[in-house]
C-alpha cells in the first residue's frame, strides 16, 4: 500500500471519528421530540426529517398546532403558555444535529479535495527540490 493511500486512511479514519462523536454527542443531549408528550425520536428519523407522529391524546383533543408543536415560530409566552420549552429545545438540537450531519458531509469533500491537491503539491515541491540539489 502506497504512503499517500495510508495518510489518507488515517486522516479519514480520525476525521470520520470525530463527526461519529459529535453526532453521538448531539443525539444523546436530546431528551424529548418535537411534540408535546412525544418521546426522544430515534436518530435517523431526526437525520431523514421524517414528520413526528402526533401523540394520541393531542389528536383526540383536536388542539391546534400552536399548543403541542414546538416546531413552529412561537413567542416566548406562547411557548410558557403551551409549556413547550422542552421541546422547544429538543426541536432546536433536532435541527443542529441534521445540520452538523450535513456539515460532516461537506467537511469530507472539502478535505477530499484539500488532501489530494496538497499531496500533489508537496510530492512536485519535493520532486524539483531534490532536481535543483542533484544538478
Amino acid at each position: 500500500m502506497k504512503l499517500k493511500t495510508k495518510a489518507w486512511l488515517v486522516s479519514q479514519g480520525m476525521l470520520v471519528l470525530t463527526a461519529v462523536l459529535i453526532q453521538l454527542t448531539f443525539y444523546r443531549e436530546i431528551k424529548f421530540g418535537p411534540l408535546l408528550g412525544m418521546e426522544k425520536r430515534g436518530y435517523w428519523e431526526i437525520i431523514s426529517e421524517t414528520e413526528p407522529e402526533i401523540p394520541p391524546f393531542v389528536s383526540e383533543k383536536k388542539l391546534p398546532p400552536e399548543l403541542y408543536d414546538a416546531r413552529l415560530p412561537l413567542s416566548e409566552e406562547e411557548i410558557k403558555a403551551a409549556n413547550l420549552g422542552a421541546y422547544r429545545l429538543s426541536a432546536r438540537q433536532e435541527e443542529g444535529l441534521r445540520m452538523a450531519f450535513a456539515g460532516g458531509w461537506i467537511v469530507n469533500l472539502i478535505y477530499f479535495f484539500a488532501y489530494h491537491i496538497l499531496f500533489a503539491y508537496f510530492s512536485r515541491a519535493l520532486v524539483q527540490a531534490r532536481k535543483r540539489r542533484g544538478t
